[in-house]
């Protein structure tokens, strides 16, 4: 009936809203590499903080068996502003590491691309 009809509007309204925030979210998301194994996330919220402005949330993707850190993390800025500055902070050093900054790599393939021609830079060698 009717009521059916408009509990699954608001599902799919739901779903676009949620779609939408989880795009937004990637498009204030930075993939960091290359990051000494010992920084945690005190040290990478900091090391951001200063320079790119307000983060929300720090990842940093561990190994599930030994909960080692792999060196990769995803910051989340307060606004996109923050990860502009963030992306032009790749290449400086956090606890003696030269640190990688990216677009987050789960925004639909838009920065895949980019990502890969921008890092044959001359001083990668």
């Amino acid at each position: 009936g009717e009521g059916e009809q408009r509990r699954k509007a608001d599902e799919e309204d739901e779903e676009r809203r949620r779609l939408a925030e989880d795009a937004a979210r990637m498009d204030r998301t930075v993939m960091v590499v290359g990051l000494n194994v010992k920084a945690d996330e005190r040290d990478i919220f900091e090391f951001f903080v200063g320079a790119a402005g307000k983060v929300r949330d720090v990842q940093i993707i561990r190994d599930a068996r030994t909960g080692r850190s792999k060196g990769v993390a995803y910051v989340e800025f307060q606004s996109h502003e923050g990860t502009t500055k963030a992306l032009g902070m790749s290449g400086q050093t956090m606890k003696g590491a030269a640190i990688r900054v990216q677009p987050s790599q789960s925004d639909g393939g838009r920065t895949t691309f980019a990502s890969q021609s921008v890092f044959r830079s001359p001083y990668a060698y």
